[in-house]
């Protein structure tokens, strides 16, 4: 069986490209593993591959969920999992690719099957960020689940707010129900590479490709969720940029104020990735760049 190659990084760190001469030399198909490119109406602003980047390769689970949904970690597994074992069938070689670390932790590493949360749990949680703050949540999370919160690097809010909601909304915390997991991909199945170019490289990378999204639509997108009318805490409306495009919208802000608010809140967002990845995948291949 042919080995499933898994390439992770942060935003603008060229995984696109890579996985495409993977897949070329490989004869592969590429998968996505990123939380943001798996819905519709983000082309622009999720960076999401367009079809010259793929380059004729087959793309799978790109663009194939309305931004409506609260798509996780297990809807994405349930997907995958099927799929990688379709393109094995078929002779070819999956390789995976994006920036949503939990997902390939979830695939190599398991995910513990809890029960789906209400509304009101979800709505609890998300009242306490909304109300008091970051810090207020962290708190909350330290309390009820320390031994997950210590695994959350700086300010992540979609983490956070999931320690708090299955705390309160199921019969044990999210630590307990992540002990006894099994992984999707079996060990010696799959090999592990992560992007980590020179930090500079990749801010330089980030500020430069926020300003030909405006150019390529990423404002067009932005006026056309809007239209949607959906819900701000839906996790497709936490794509970067699109809170300070809305602001320009608004009339709060210009657009260049709003171009380098989101090339700033950009880069904050590759530094958590960035520093995530390098610390829980330690024994991933990391190539020169």
């Amino acid at each position: 069986m042919k080995t499933i190659h898994c390439i992770a990084g942060p935003t603008a760190s060229g995984k696109s490209a890579y996985a495409v001469k993977l897949a070329e030399k490989l004869d592969g198909e590429i998968v996505n593993a990123d939380a943001l490119q798996v819905y519709s109406h983000l082309q622009v602003l999720s960076a999401r591959p367009t079809t010259g980047e793929m380059a004729g390769i087959p793309h799978h689970l790109f663009g194939h969920i309305h931004p409506r949904t609260r798509y996780s970690t297990g809807h994405w597994l349930r997907e995958v999992d099927p799929l990688i074992i379709d393109i094995l069938a078929r002779g070819k070689t999956p390789v995976l690719v994006g920036g949503t670390g939990l997902y390939f932790k979830a695939l190599t590493q398991g995910l513990a099957q809890i029960p789906p949360l209400s509304d009101q749990v979800i709505e609890q949680a998300q009242a306490v960020l909304d109300g008091e703050g970051i810090e207020a949540l962290r708190i909350l999370a330290e309390k009820l689940d320390p031994t997950a919160s210590a695994k959350v690097l700086g300010n992540d809010p979609q983490r956070l707010l999931r320690i708090v909601g299955v705390a309160q909304g199921t019969d044990k915390p999210l630590s307990v129900w992540q002990r006894d997991t099994r992984p999707v991909l079996p060990g010696g199945s799959w090999k592990g590479i992560v992007l980590l170019p020179e930090r500079q490289t990749l801010y330089d990378r980030i500020n430069s490709r926020f300003a030909d999204m405006i150019n390529e639509g990423g404002l067009a997108e932005a006026r056309t969720l809007r239209q949607l009318n959906l819900d701000g805490n839906l996790p497709a409306m936490k794509a970067i940029g699109l809170r300070e495009l809305d602001a320009y919208l608004d009339g709060e802000i210009s657009l260049d104020e709003a171009i380098e608010q989101a090339k700033r809140q950009t880069r904050r967002f590759a530094k958590r990735q960035y520093t995530w990845l390098r610390s829980q995948m330690q024994d991933w291949e990391k190539p020169e760049l």
